[in-house]
């Protein structure tokens, strides 16, 4: 047997049961059904467990750290998200844990093992760039798991509905007879794919075939000089990205070639931010309350860390395409 000290986080991995259950039976509560009681009492004495100060913390409600895995905090969008997790967080009284991942797979087995190596009390993922194997890494090491913007159906999620916007969004453009290119990151995750998914699904019900992905780097100012080499020979267009940096960086590059907009060039972008609201024109973008995003993926997990079950809460956010002046 290792030397290793066992935790009551082995405890309740052993006994197949939750973090809050183990806890119960450790603390003599007497809101556990005899058999799941008796899982964790053999648990305790394989391991020869003895209760620490995080299985007293866990009973009496006290402080526990909870852990938050997101991309780089430089995207503004990205930033109001964790702003909503670590509000809705200290008012539970949890201490957050944030940790960032790069593409690089090292990075992120890095992050991963850190995570888990500190054994959080729970953990909200709002990175669609991590791979199924990573995420399942995660999800199946029996702490309680909250996924923002990807619902694996495995775990609790909030998630928001986009695909049939999309859809209305370049069916009118066509409509319009203009043609749509999408502005790709590479590596921008799943959220990216589900938008070029519905200008694919679009094209499909036009009777055409989509293939105008321009790729471009993750930065305002390649994506402004690739844009600015290329627009003047592309047909008159509606120009989709995932990013408003990136949508703006097309705008002032048609702006700075003297271009119509938006009545022969239009440009949206899926998340904005208050630059959508700064540009001129003004960017048309979707609204998403970031924050509003977090704070309900804080509020699901603590209802996960805190109840003896393992549900599956699923949470569908509202949001809306504000057409601005960079649309018709």
């Amino acid at each position: 047997m290792s030397n290793k000290k066992a935790t009551i986080y082995d405890v309740a991995k052993l006994a197949s049961v939750s973090l809050a259950t183990a806890s119960r039976v450790i603390n003599g509560s007497d809101k556990v059904a005899d058999d799941t009681k008796q899982k964790v009492l053999d648990a305790i004495k394989q391991l020869n467990y003895r209760p620490s100060t995080i299985a007293v913390e866990l009973a009496s409600g006290k402080n526990t750290n909870v852990a938050i895995v997101v991309p780089e905090l430089n995207y503004t969008y990205v930033s109001h998200v964790v702003a909503g997790l670590i509000q809705e967080a200290s008012s539970y009284g949890y201490d957050c844990l944030i940790f960032t991942t790069k593409e690089s797979i090292t990075d992120v087995s890095k992050t991963i093992s850190k995570v888990l190596s500190l054994k959080p009390n729970g953990i909200v993922i709002f990175n669609d760039t991590l791979k199924d194997e990573e995420l399942n890494e995660m999800i199946n090491f029996n702490i309680p798991v909250v996924t923002l913007g990807i619902d694996l159906k495995k775990v609790s999620s909030v998630t928001w509905h986009y695909k049939n916007q999309i859809v209305d969004l370049v069916n009118q453009a066509l409509q319009r007879n203009k043609e749509i290119y999408f502005l790709k990151v590479a590596g921008a995750g799943r959220i990216e794919e589900r938008v070029l998914d519905g200008i694919k699904m679009a094209y499909q019900k036009n009777n055409k075939e989509f293939n105008n992905i321009i790729n471009v780097e993750d930065s305002y100012n390649e994506t402004y000089n690739n844009i600015k080499n290329i627009i003047k020979d592309l047909p008159h267009s509606l120009f989709i990205a995932t990013r408003d940096s990136i949508a703006l960086a097309a705008l002032n590059a048609a702006l700075d070639l003297s271009l119509k907009v938006p009545d022969d060039y239009e440009f949206m972008a899926m998340f904005g931010t208050k630059y959508s609201e700064l540009s001129r024109p003004k960017l048309s973008s979707f609204n998403i309350d970031m924050r509003g995003l977090g704070k309900a993926a804080m509020k699901i997990l603590n209802d996960l860390i805190n109840h003896n079950d393992n549900r599956i809460i699923t949470k569908k956010m509202a949001f809306a395409y504000v057409k601005r002046g960079s649309t018709l």
